[in-house]
């Protein structure tokens, strides 16, 4: 550990000859590029993981269903080491038991009013991919019938457009759920309305379902027989976020995603979305608290990383940057939260060529350290 640190330093001062007392603190952080193993050979989480957040690209937003539904109230990838684990009820996840599920995505879009049952309304959407066509009717047959029974007064809804899809709700209740196959995957659908009509629920199915379906138009699935082989980061961006912990494919923790699968995670999923958009973040790596945003070029890194400025500045405060580094700078947290599990009293932003990256952190120290090293590792240089 010491040679690599050492070596590390070593390099950057023969690139830069600025070592000595003028360089920045970068603690024991590396400043070149920690090469990982989590890409190599066959690994079937980590290619469902990535065939997870593939779908995760092809999610329709609520809000083009329903305008009023613009806030995101959870999901993602949805297929651990236990088969699928979020988003649909228990009995449903039962009845998937028996099936081989190679990956999954969903989401929850609201209208915000999660306190108000009266006036609450959402639209979850979830696509299930499945080795083949019969195994995804099998298991959208498995699903419906277990939730259909889990309650004797449950009543079919049809939907003339869609005869295939599997619907059904509970009179008297604005709740409604549906399944459809398209090729291996299954469109599993969940909704509440204000008012208890089934016509409008109908109507809420068909819309989504069109929507869905011309967005799968070009998705290729990925084939069972191929989806260990899928590569988390085929551009080696992992590597390039500062090392703080191990390197290990986890849909929260360590992965590499797409504009949209990130932005259907967010509070605010289409105002996400149009940031990154206007932007062109064209991909988000995530490792152990830190985000790394690649734009374009670096005039697209520098409007972007003003965009995250504007945000931390709702809740930080802009506290001194890194002398001799103007691509770094540092907030903290206005009214920190000492409970809180993810760090999230301190932040650093940096930005350099394509490239913006923002560090989280608990310690401000460390958290600059990190910052300094994130530098380097982009390229930058003092």
């Amino acid at each position: 550990m010491r040679y690599r640190w050492g070596a590390a330093l070593l390099s950057l001062c023969l690139l830069t000859a600025a070592c000595g007392d003028q360089a920045p603190d970068h603690g024991e952080y590396a400043l070149v590029a920690q090469p990982g193993d989590y890409d190599d050979g066959p690994n079937r989480m980590r290619g469902t993981l990535v065939e997870s957040l593939r779908l995760g690209e092809r999610v329709i937003f609520a809000d083009r269903i329903d305008p009023e539904l613009t806030a995101g109230n959870g999901g993602g990838p949805l297929v651990g080491v236990r088969g699928v684990d979020d988003l649909l009820s228990g009995v449903q996840r039962t009845a998937l038991d028996p099936f081989d599920v190679l990956a999954g995505f969903g989401v929850i879009g609201g209208n915000g009013l999660n306190d108000n049952e009266l006036k609450n309304k959402f639209l979850s959407i979830t696509l299930l991919s499945l080795p083949d066509e019969a195994q995804a009717a099998a298991a959208a047959q498995a699903m419906a019938a277990a939730d259909f029974g889990a309650t004797p007064e449950n009543a079919p809804i049809v939907l003339p457009d869609y005869p295939a899809a599997l619907a059904h709700w509970r009179p008297g209740v604005p709740t409604v759920g549906s399944w459809l196959v398209w090729k291996n995957l299954v469109i599993r659908l969940y909704a509440k309305i204000v008012d208890p009509n089934p016509e409008q629920l109908a109507d809420l199915l068909t819309r989504t379902y069109r929507a869905q379906l011309a967005e799968l138009e070009t998705f290729t699935p990925t084939p069972a027989a191929d989806l260990s082989n899928l590569k988390l980061d085929p551009d080696k961006l992992l590597p390039r976020i500062v090392k703080t912990d191990d390197y290990w494919p986890d849909r929260w923790d360590f992965l590499v995603t797409g504009p949209r699968a990130f932005a259907l995670r967010n509070n605010e999923p289409r105002t996400r979305m149009r940031e990154l958009e206007a932007n062109k973040v064209d991909t988000i790596a995530v490792a152990h608290n830190k985000f790394l945003y690649r734009t374009a070029d670096s005039a697209s890194a520098e409007s972007y990383a003003e965009v995250e400025k504007q945000q931390m500045l709702t809740r930080y405060r802009e506290t001194s940057g890194v002398a001799g580094l103007p691509g770094i700078s540092c907030y903290s947290a206005l009214r920190p939260d000492p409970a809180s599990v993810p760090a999230r009293r301190f932040a650093c932003l940096v930005r350099h060529g394509e490239f913006v990256v923002r560090i989280n952190g608990n310690q401000e120290v460390e958290t600059r350290r990190q910052a300094v090293a994130q530098y380097a590792l982009l390229g930058g240089s003092w």
